[in-house]
């Protein structure tokens, strides 16, 4: 059952809206255990109507998981910002196990007929490990209980059935895990390209509008020079107008930062270039760079937040570090670290954090992380001076 959103249309948003009914058609084959229980010839109408009564209970189960489920979806859609708890399932499990119980209790055999929704209801609504132990509990109930009463030559397609169910819903919920991420990457894909238009746009048609302002005072204040600065009829005048040249120059230059400041946030972080850009300016610098692990060992969706963090750490070591080596270890270790970064510089020196690390700290927080900075050990070869950046999850 998926959570993300797909694309738009009448029939995707219905069944979005509505997908526990896709769940609940299945329940027409629920007939046939009613079938074989209305059959049997040594239960009471008493114990017969009991196990009807169950399968009844058993269905409303089984439909009541699927729509909660659906509704926590739709809200996570409607409203991602407010992230709601969601069900966990694990009650309505238990009620379809329980009254899986009291139904062999009751019918003996008849009851393993209802065992394939159980473990399809799991396949949808669970983690992987909680989908393979009750496929493989419900695998051993189908073998384990005809053998125990001599029925296996009997109902051996029960087995056969709760393989092939078991086995195509899983195969449903692979596919559909690859469909919702594939949209999430077009989504971010899309996200991305728009924040690269823009912030084009912006440099392009201010960018230049301001550059060209500075220019023009520039010219002005040329102007300015060639005037007779004895005239004192013009002396004043021309003083009110540096001054006002000034002031508009300053400002322009301040407007032309912040805008430069904005694109660069505006454009996508990528962590691969950032690397690649590292190598490249700490050779300038004639700091040494050793770089461990790949970028493919990050999860997709932290690495534009560690392409910033490389990115001023890089920075800072080249401005303010005086190292000679510098080592950037992606996703050391495979543990809740996913980068290091350390020099063997000057060290922090009590200096406090500038704006680029307060930045830092606000991206890594912000992406469910934490930024840490410190000395680092001798293990990575550098010794015990210099520096450890370090960006930990979990």
């Amino acid at each position: 059952m998926s959570t993300d959103p797909r694309p738009a249309g009448p029939a995707t948003g219905w069944i979005e809206r509505n997908g526990w009914l896709l769940a609940a058609i299945w329940l027409v084959f629920l007939v046939f255990p009613a079938i074989t229980i209305a059959s049997l010839d040594d239960e009471t109408t008493a114990t017969k109507w009991a196990s009807i009564g169950l399968l009844l209970v058993f269905a409303a189960i089984y439909v009541s998981g699927f729509h909660i489920q659906n509704r926590a979806e739709n809200v996570a859609r409607a409203k991602p910002e407010v992230a709601p708890d969601r069900p966990s399932g694990w009650y309505h499990l238990a009620g379809l196990v329980l009254t899986t119980l009291a139904l062999y209790a009751l019918v003996d055999l008849p009851a393993i007929g209802v065992v394939p929704f159980v473990v399809s209801f799991a396949v949808f609504l669970f983690p992987w490990p909680v989908v393979l132990a009750v496929f493989a509990v419900g695998v051993g109930v189908t073998v384990a209980l005809p053998l125990a009463a001599g029925a296996f030559g009997d109902l051996w397609f029960m087995t056969l059935i709760i393989l092939a169910i078991g086995g195509a819903t899983m195969l449903i919920r692979v596919v559909e895990g690859h469909q919702v991420e594939q949209t999430r990457l077009r989504t971010v894909l899309a996200v991305s390209d728009e924040r690269t238009r823009v912030a084009r746009d912006v440099h392009d048609v201010l960018g230049h509008s301001l550059t060209a302002i500075v220019l023009k005072v520039e010219l002005a204040r040329r102007f300015l020079a060639d005037v007779d600065p004895d005239d004192r009829a013009q002396r004043d005048r021309i003083d009110a107008c540096r001054a006002q040249l000034d002031e508009l120059e300053a400002i322009s230059r301040g407007a032309l930062a912040e805008i430069r400041s904005t694109v660069g946030g505006l454009r996508a972080a990528n962590l691969a270039d950032e690397v690649t850009v590292a190598r490249t300016v700490l050779a300038d610098a004639g700091v040494g760079l050793l770089v461990t692990g790949e970028v493919n060992d990050v999860p997709e969706h932290q690495r534009p937040t560690l392409a910033w963090v490389v990115r001023e750490a890089v920075t800072n070591v080249v401005r303010h570090a005086r190292a000679s080596q510098c080592h950037i270890e992606l996703a050391p270790g495979g543990g809740p670290v996913l980068l290091r970064v350390t020099d063997d510089g000057i060290g922090l020196d009590g200096r406090p954090a500038g704006n680029g690390l307060r930045g830092l700290h606000e991206r890594v927080e912000a992406a469910g992380g934490e930024l840490r900075i410190g000395w680092p050990d001798d293990s990575n070869g550098l010794g015990s001076g210099g520096t450890r950046v370090e960006v930990v999850v979990g």
